[in-house]
């Protein structure tokens, strides 16, 4: 269980590896998804695991779970599980917006929920934050 000190630690180590990139103020606009999306990801691993332990293995797991996106909490499009974000290293800022879009129309209650950000967004030409910030935050967590 993850108690308040150790929260309090892991999302300032995400700040720091954003700092500099955006506002201080605008940190949780892109640390806040991610956090979400990790969480969503690790129970939607869970739940395959259950459903491994129930029906001999995680590939017939897998299968069920295509077929009745119902049968979890949350489904998950593969782009959006975090070990497959986890493995990109290029194009993340349109990958990450990419993946949480993905998650809130597979799961309409999410909607304005996960895809608040749009984490390959401009400013006068430049990038809000940089990929290998993304990767950086991404790491973190």
């Amino acid at each position: 269980m993850l108690d308040i000190k150790t929260l309090e630690g892991w999302l300032w180590e995400a700040a720091c590896k954003i700092r500099g990139e955006i506002d201080a103020p605008k940190y949780k606009d892109y640390i806040l998804p991610l956090i979400f999306l990790k969480r969503l990801s690790d129970v939607f691993d869970d739940e395959i695991e259950k459903f491994a332990e129930e029906y001999g293995d995680k590939e017939t797991a897998k299968e069920l779970i295509e077929e009745d996106h119902g049968l979890v909490w949350f489904y998950l499009p593969t782009k959006a599980r975090w070990s497959n974000i986890a493995k990109q290293s290029t194009g993340l800022g349109e990958y990450l917006t990419d993946s949480v879009r993905a998650v809130a129309r597979e799961n309409p209650k999410l909607q304005g929920v996960i895809d608040i950000v749009d984490f390959n967004a401009t400013t006068a030409g430049q990038r809000v934050i940089s990929d290998e910030k993304l990767k950086l935050l991404i790491d973190t967590l």
